[in-house]
């Protein structure tokens, strides 16, 4: 249940992040469609899925006796107590995207795919949830109900964005983003902080 648990929770906090990836998503929903909508959480999924695969790929290469996976599981503790500090401090923006170039499901699917790999966040988060918990994990099947945990919640919340996305776009102004992010910043610092006790 642990690999479950901690998915779910790592999964919930980061569907709050309200960023470039949601800001795209409400506008292709409300000027496409939900058809594209969904397309673009699919091609987000699947390219978190292939940078999963990916960094567990490369980083398994390396050999990680304990001594080096407590000193991996501090720094990974401290990565998001600065990301959650980062994203307390730093002001709110709210972005427009323009869409117009997404005419099909596969250009939305594409959107949503070079969104989410060129945001760097993502490939950080997908490294500190690998030096974090998942390099705790021996077997591959809590290894894999780890990773799915977290991206079902995502899924799930994509939909309900999805769903009411312009609701929020009329009810997302500067102040009402500001607390959003304020809040996940103090569950990111918070769960880098119990990170970083559990490891110790």
């Amino acid at each position: 249940m642990e690999p479950l648990i901690e998915g779910l929770i790592a999964g919930i906090t980061v569907s709050f992040l309200i960023g470039p990836i949601f800001f795209a998503l409400a506008e292709i929903t409300m000027t496409k469609g939900w058809r594209c909508g969904l397309a673009y959480v699919f091609g987000v999924i699947i390219s978190d899925v292939v940078l999963i695969y990916a960094i567990e790929k490369v980083l398994n290469i390396f050999p990680f006796d304990d001594a080096l996976k407590f000193k991996i599981g501090i720094v990974g503790g401290i990565l998001l107590i600065v990301f959650g500090l980062s994203v307390f401090l730093t002001k709110a923006n709210i972005k427009q995207y323009d869409v117009t170039n997404v005419k099909t499901l596969l250009g939305a699917f594409a959107k949503g795919v070079t969104i989410n790999v060129f945001n760097p966040f993502v490939t950080v988060w997908w490294i500190t949830m690998y030096s974090t918990i998942s390099i705790n994990y021996i077997a591959l099947s809590d290894k894999i109900v780890f990773y799915f945990a977290i991206l079902l919640m995502v899924f799930l919340f994509d939909l309900l964005k999805m769903r009411f996305a312009y609701y929020l776009k009329q009810k997302l102004t500067v102040h009402n983003l500001s607390i959003v992010k304020k809040g996940v910043g103090i569950c990111l610092f918070i769960f880098g902080l119990a990170m970083i006790i559990k490891v110790s």
